[in-house]
């Protein structure tokens, strides 16, 4: 390496941004609000039930850790219907490709919701060629994700993502008791 190309080097990276600092807390506390707000969505579709007494739900405290965030307490719910028991457990904040993942376990199966972009439909890979070090095109600029709950629908070779609504959410309860 001459002595101009490791200026370029050092000019090239000196005009880099510095990357800002994770606030980790701040990553767990929003984290926290998500699932608060899907158990909120949850409880409000189970309520008519409930108060038949055909369904029952309780929460019981779950331990997570995750790298940077350390071990931080969620709750798990475990729903009871008609013989069936079910758990909407949180997995953790830190996956690639979502905000986060809460799997829902029956009898028959496993469902996972994500948080993803409200405008995505299902899994996306990038891939970046580049020939002797530059880039064959510019990278697409990355707009600031709307994070939503989305359910996850397993196809033959192929992942998609489907609205989380009160629908979707019982025709999930139903494929993972079998019903």
């Amino acid at each position: 390496m001459s002595k101009k190309d490791f200026e370029e080097f050092l000019n090239k990276h000196a005009t880099k941004t510095p990357e800002k600092e994770i606030d980790w807390e701040e990553q767990k506390e929003e984290w926290l609000d998500y699932i608060k707000q899907f158990y909120n969505s949850v409880e409000e579709w189970l309520e008519p039930y409930r108060a038949d007494g055909k369904v029952s739900y309780e929460f019981k405290p779950l331990m997570l850790h995750e790298e940077n965030i350390g071990t931080y307490e969620v709750d798990a719910m475990h729903v009871n219907f008609a013989g069936q028991k079910v758990t909407l457990e949180p997995i953790g904040t830190l996956l690639i490709g979502t905000k986060g993942r809460i799997d829902l376990e029956g009898a028959r199966g496993r469902v996972q919701f994500i948080l993803a972009d409200k405008d995505s439909k299902g899994m996306k890979v990038n891939v970046s060629v580049s020939i002797g070090g530059q880039p064959e095109k510019k990278p697409e600029e990355r707009k600031i994700p709307d994070w939503t709950w989305k359910i996850v629908l397993r196809e033959p070779r192929k992942i998609s993502y489907a609205e989380f609504n009160e629908d979707n959410f019982f025709d999930a309860l139903m494929e993972i008791v079998n019903g």
